[in-house]
């Protein structure tokens, strides 16, 4: 697990692509994009009305959501209003399990890397 008073994450802990039991897909890209896919919305705005969910493109960088491990913002326009709407996937990397993560707004379904990617 990651220390929050340890070395901080690193990109080849975040980059690659995530994903979650509920056909959630967070790609996260070296150069600091992204691409979200079935990713639950945090609120009214930042996502599909219809489903509350948000697909598209991403900007994501290094930052902490309060009382939560060290992980990443993601950052996008919401489709029905356009305003900046932001997901921050908190990210715990152990020997068993590689790197997983929740959404700080949303903790299940957890995401998982996975392994191989070479993004």
């Amino acid at each position: 697990m990651v220390d929050p008073d340890g070395p901080p994450l690193a990109v080849s802990d975040v980059a690659g692509v995530w994903s979650a039991a509920d056909g959630g897909r967070l790609t996260v890209r070296a150069d600091g994009s992204a691409e979200l896919k079935e990713v639950p919305a945090p609120g009214a705005g930042c996502g599909r009305t219809d489903a509350g969910v948000h697909t598209g493109p991403a900007t994501w960088v290094f930052d902490t959501f309060p009382d939560e491990s060290p992980g990443i913002r993601l950052d996008y326009h919401g489709a029905a209003t356009g305003a900046m709407c932001s997901v921050y996937l908190a990210v715990f990397i152990s020997d068993e399990h590689d790197a997983e993560g929740f959404l700080t707004h949303r903790e299940n379904p957890w995401y998982v890397r996975e392994t191989g990617y070479r993004g």
